[in-house]
Parts: structure tokens; sequence; C-alpha cells
């Protein structure tokens, strides 16, 4: 009986000094490795330039016996492996017309520069992935990439490091008070120094790459890390290993940290100027420890969610299916609009969502946009974001297959939609609904504040999950949500009992903002459909590209149970209470911005 022998990757790869590219090179070698049926050889050029970097070469890419190779010989099954510059050894090897599939790891927006050397290897045919969906989004705008374009967001090796009661990482015990992470951008970094140094900051300041050990053990030591990626950076690890390691993290805007990166939630970001980032330092060296506990928790969560295991598991499912990847190349010029009632490859199943909020109409938009016959609506909320055993390893394929069983094929229908109004109010899922689709359309219906709690309430009453007086539940719901160890469960305190918490509207969509352009976003006030229903439904119709002439007649918003004018001192109290909130919603509404890039 024959044996098939291992499918073999092919690297490449020239080493000179340590870089985050290099790092993330080295962690593709190693997935290969835990792929059964897959082996892997790598070439270097010529030696290393000094018994230092020698050590550090065979650190990052650790081989066995007969996995280190003098030159490219691959075999009719095997598989090329190229990142950067990667495709000038190809060129040298003679194999520009070798048939086998290529992989091709992406890393940074300068291969969508026309006029640059990474722009002209866009022409080669090859499977390509991207280490965020800022980057796959850049190559993408090329219309240039022969092949498919994917995006596999980075991952890192480090565990997030466990929060303390106290509200930090050790903090007060480290050595360093705030390391400058300032190797791309040295001027910055410098100019930062002195501004530190004139207001007796302890720091110190990190001009050059070090070995990667001797990195993270300073992050380990660092209470405040100052990381400064360049502005169109493809995604910028040190960043993430900062979470990791249990620093407050300060960074810059650059493109590839906006998919991680998020100002209050889990780091603070600054702006490019030394004196911007000395103050953002001096807020970072204050907070209080509740709010630095909370920060670097949802540092760890973000960390978890960037593991190494979960970069690996998709790499190894595009490996898995690398022969039907790499026939899907296309002519390099290709038009970005899809004819009328098709879909473009790869494109997702759902096109919109309406993701909130509770008890302001959500329903009855659901149902008036499935009157329309250009729109396939689910017909029930879908509830897959927010499932209990919603993972972030799952694929965008996968959650296709989810929705798929919850929206019928409707003759006709050109885009599909769902409505699950508690999206919104999950702070981590705007985010992945961005993973999910960076084109995804949003819905978000508001009505007032307290009337929406009182629904809520009186729905909760009705269904038997709510005992308490009104008084008592409002007085009771921080309690409840503090209590609340799964947000996803089915009976959280999160879906039942947040009354008052879902009507802060403005946190809500500074989430939604952070993770999609406002042009992507559409807010419909409750009254208004109900008061202007044509008038609304014909705004909605343009925000999703339908035809307006369609016309669908109104009906009741609201089944649930009449208040009437019971509660009218906890109306007023409640009223009182949202104040301040409906200025900053105010503020929020009426501010311009285009979100992320």
């Amino acid at each position: 009986m024959s044996v098939t022998a291992p499918r073999v990757v092919w690297f490449h790869r020239e080493y000179a000094r340590l870089t985050g590219g290099h790092v993330k090179h080295a962690h593709y070698f190693e997935h290969v490795s835990r792929l059964a049926g897959y082996s892997r050889r790598i070439v270097h050029d010529g030696a290393a330039v000094d018994e230092c970097l020698g050590r550090e070469r065979a650190a990052l890419w650790p081989a066995a016996c007969g996995e280190r190779a003098t030159r490219w010989q691959p075999g009719e099954r095997d598989i090329l492996f190229l990142a950067g510059t990667d495709w000038r050894y190809h060129a040298q090897s003679g194999l520009d017309d070798i048939g086998i599939p290529h992989v091709n790891l992406i890393q940074h927006v300068r291969h969508g520069h026309p006029g640059t050397e990474l722009h002209g290897y866009l022409d080669k045919r090859a499977v390509r992935i991207c280490v965020s969906e800022e980057v796959a989004d850049a190559v993408r705008a090329t219309g240039r990439a022969n092949g498919p374009v994917l995006a596999i967001p980075n991952g890192t090796d480090r565990s997030p490091a466990q929060v303390d009661v106290n509200g930090s990482v050790g903090f007060d015990e480290r050595a360093e008070t705030v390391t400058i992470v300032g190797y791309k951008r040295g001027d910055l970094a410098a100019a930062l120094s002195r501004r530190l140094d004139e207001q007796g900051i302890s720091h110190l300041a990190l001009g050059d790459f070090i070995g990667r050990d001797a990195f993270l053990g300073l992050l380990e030591r660092t209470r405040i890390a100052v990381c400064l990626p360049r502005s169109e950076e493809g995604f910028y690890l040190p960043a993430l290993e900062a979470m990791a390691a249990g620093c407050t993290v300060i960074t810059l805007d650059c493109v590839g940290n906006r998919s991680f990166c998020r100002n209050g939630h889990n780091c603070l970001v600054a702006e490019p100027d030394p004196e911007s980032l000395a103050r953002v330092v001096g807020h970072a060296a204050g907070l209080k420890p509740p709010n630095r506990r909370r920060l670097h928790a949802n540092a760890a969560d973000t960390v978890q969610a960037h593991s190494l295991e979960t970069e690996r598991k998709r790499f190894h499912e595009v490996l898995l299916d690398i022969d039907r990847l790499w026939e899907e190349t296309a002519p390099p010029a290709r038009s970005s609009v899809a004819p009328a009632g098709s879909r473009q490859p790869g494109a997702r199943l759902v096109d919109f969502m309406i993701v909130g909020a509770q008890k302001c109409g959500t329903s009855a938009l659901a149902r008036f946009l499935a009157a329309h016959p250009a729109i396939a609506m689910a017909a029930r909320e879908g509830h897959v974001f927010d499932a209990p055993d919603y993972s972030t390893d799952w694929s965008a394929a996968e959650i296709d297959r989810r929705y798929a069983r919850r929206i019928d094929d409707k003759p006709g229908a050109a885009l599909r939609g769902e409505s699950t109004p508690f999206y919104m109010y999950l702070a981590d899922i705007p985010m992945e609904l961005r993973r999910y689709s960076r084109t995804l359309k949003l819905i978000v219906m508001l009505r007032d504040p307290v009337e929406r709690a009182l629904s809520h309430y009186a729905m909760e009453r009705g269904r038997g999950n709510e005992t308490r007086p009104l008084w008592l539940a409002l007085l009771a719901e921080p309690w409840r949500r503090w209590r609340c160890r799964d947000p996803r469960a089915p009976e959280s305190a999160a879906r039942r009992h947040s009354y008052r918490s879902r009507g802060l509207y403005s946190v809500q969509l500074r989430n939604l903002f952070a993770a999609f352009p406002r042009d992507q976003v559409l807010v419909v006030q409750t009254e208004d459909l109900l008061q202007r229903h044509d008038e609304v439904l014909e705004k909605v119709f343009v925000f999703l590209g339908v035809s307006v002439s369609v016309r669908v007649p109104p009906e009741i918003v609201f089944a649930g149970v009449d208040l009437g004018g019971k509660h009218a001192l906890m109306r007023w109290l409640l009223r009182l209470s949202f104040a301040k909130e409906s200025r900053r919603l105010r503020a929020i509404l009426t501010a311009p911005g285009e979100g992320p890039g």
C-alpha cells in the first residue's frame, strides 16, 4: 500500500535584523508544522550577519533535519509561500511560470500604492492573505490582485496577563513607568521623550529594534507603553503585545490598528504630536483603579480574540482548500459593481442588519422591509452574533451557514437582511460585524429612552421575568448587570433587566461608529416612523439602494402593554437621569465624521 508524501510548503527569508514582519512570517512557518499531511522547507539567503543574528534566526525559524534547504525545489503538489519582496527570489529561481499554488502574505497597505515595488507584485497569480481587513481592502481597491484576497487578522502567541483586583496587572510594582516604543517614529519618540523629561516623568525611549525576548520582557516591566506606529501600518503587533503584557497602552491611529485598538475601551489613542501624547500619558498615569481594571480587562479580551491559535486555524483552512482557491483567479481588472440581482464572489450572505434598539419598533420595520420585493428578511431575529456559543473563531462562511437557516430564498430579492436589536447593546459585537463584512449596512432605531425603559419593564413583567416594582427594578439594575457573568446567556440581566442602560444610546452609537463609517449606519427615530411612515421608509429604501416606488402600508408599531399614565413619578425621575445622556446623543448624531477608513 502506497503512502502519500506530505505536501511541502516552501518558505524563503532574507534576515538582516528583527522586525515585526519577520515574527509574523515565522508564525506562518510554525503553523505548517501543526497541520497533518503538510511539511515545510525554508531557504535563507546567505549566512547570518553575526552570531547574534544567527541565534535569532534559528529561534524564529526552528527547523528539524531536512527542513532547511539551499534553494527552492518544489514538487508538483507543493505550495510556495511568499511575503514582501520574496517575489525577487521567486524570479531568480526561474519559477515565474510554475503552475503550483502560491500563497502571498501581505502585511502592509503599501501594496495598494501605485508605483511601488510591492504594488507591482499584485499582478502575480497568488492566494493572498492580508494581516487585517484594512490591508485586504487596500489590496482589493487596486483592482489588480490576481487571485483571491483573504483577511486573517494577526494573532499573538502571548497570553493575556491577569487583571488583579486593584485594577492593574502588578501595575505599581513595575520598574518602568513609561516605555516609548518609538523605533518606527524616531523623531516623534524623541520629541515626546523631551516633553516627558520637562514634566519629570520617568521613562525609557526605545529608538531601535531589540531582541524579541528582551522586548517582551521590557513590556512585562512597563506600566504605560506608548506605541508609535506609522500611519499606514498594516497591523501594529507591538500594541497587541503590550496589551497582552498588561500595560496601559497608548497608541496612535493607524490603518491596521482600527480593527482592534478602541480608544477608551482597551487602550488610549492620542494625536501624533508630542503635546497630545504627553497629555495622554499624564491621563494614563492618573487613571483610577476601576477605570484601569476595565481598560485592562477589555485589552485582555482583545488579546484572547487575536490568539495565534485562531490565526493558525484560519491558515489551515486556507491550506486545506488551497487547490480550489488557486483556481479562483480572475483578470486583474474587475468591476466592483455587481449586476442587478447578482452577488459578487466572496460577498456575504447578509447585506444589512437592524441592530437596535429593543422596544423601538425594530420588529415592525423588519416587517415593512420584508414587504419590499427586492428584500429577503429573516423570519425572526437572527441571534447569531449574540448566541451563547458564539466564537470569534467562526469564519464568515460559518456565520453565513447559520444565517442561511434563518433567511428563506425570495425570488427576485437583491438584498438579504435580519433584525437583532441586542447587537447594538453588546460592546464587542460591532467589531465582530465588521470582521464578518466591512460593507454591511446597519439600521438603528431610537425611541424616547424613558418610554423604551417602561415598555421593556412591562414586557419582562408580562413574561414573568420581573417581580420587583419599577422603582426597585431600576435601583437593582446596576447590581444585576454587575453580577451578570455572561451577557450572552439566554436569561442574563443584560437581556432581561437592562431597562435604563439600553437607553444610553450614545455609547452604543460610539461603538458602531468606531467599527463602521457613518454612511453605512442609518439612524431612524421611532416617532418619525410613526408620524411620517412613507417618508421614513423611502429614506430607508434609498439607504439600502432599492426601489422607492414600492409602498408598504403602515401598521401598529408597538403591540406591547400600554402603561397609560402609570409611573408618573418614575417617568419624571428617569427623564431627569437621561438629561446628560440626551446631550451626549445629540452631540454624536450631529458630529461630522467618517468612522473608520
